[in-house]
C-alpha cells in the first residue's frame, strides 16, 4: 500500500473525524515515514506511542513500545469504525458521567464485531480502551479536587543565605 492508496482513506476523515479516535499525538499527511517494520507511520505522539498502516495487509495498528494492538484490520474498514466511535463519543456523557456507560460500551462492541470482528477481538485496540474506560481505575482529571493557589511557596533559601559570610563556613 503507498502513501497515495493510505492518504486516499485518511484525507476524508483528516483532520475531524480522526480527532475523535481516542490517541494522543498528531495525524500526519505523506509521505509518511516507516517505522522499522517497514508500515507506514499515519500518527505519532513524539515519544512512544504510534498507528501504523500495514503496508502489505493495509491493517492499522496502534503501537505502543513493544505491544501492539489492531485498530481496524484494513485501512478500508476504518471510517466505519470511526464513524461508529464518533457518534457513541459525542453522544455519551462518558465514564466519570453516565452509569449506564457499560451499556454504551456494549452497543459499540455490537457495532464493532459487525464492522470489523478482528478490531472487536478481546485483546485489541477498541476493547482494550473501552474498558479501561469502564473500570473501577477510571480517573477522570475534571474530577481531581483542585489544587488552591494561596500564595506560591516561597524559596527555603537553603541554598543562598542572606547576611551569612560563606568565607567562614568549613569547606
Amino acid at each position: 500500500m503507498n502513501d497515495a492508496s493510505i492518504w486516499a482513506v485518511l484525507e476524508a476523515m483528516y483532520p475531524v473525524a480522526l480527532e475523535d479516535v481516542p490517541l494522543d499525538g498528531q495525524w500526519l499527511k505523506p509521505p509518511f515515514a516507516n517505522d522499522s517494520s517497514g508500515r507506514a507511520i499515519v500518527c505519532n505522539d513524539g515519544d512512544f506511542q504510534f498507528v501504523v498502516v500495514d503496508r502489505n495487509s493495509s491493517a492499522m495498528l496502534y503501537v505502543c513500545e513493544d505491544d501492539e494492538s489492531i485498530i481496524a484490520s484494513s485501512l478500508q474498514r476504518l471510517p466505519a469504525i470511526v464513524a461508529a466511535w464518533g457518534s457513541i463519543d459525542r453522544d455519551t456523557a462518558g465514564p466519570e458521567d453516565d452509569e449506564d456507560f457499560s451499556e454504551v460500551k456494549k452497543s459499540f462492541e455490537t457495532q464493532l464485531q459487525a464492522l470489523d470482528p478482528a478490531a472487536a477481538a478481546a485483546n485489541e485496540f477498541w476493547a482494550l480502551y473501552t474498558d479501561e474506560l469502564t473500570s473501577e481505575d477510571y480517573v477522570d482529571i475534571d474530577d481531581l479536587p483542585a489544587e488552591e493557589e494561596d500564595e506560591p511557596a516561597s524559596d527555603s533559601g537553603d541554598n543562598e543565605r542572606p547576611g551569612i559570610d560563606e568565607s567562614f563556613v568549613d569547606a
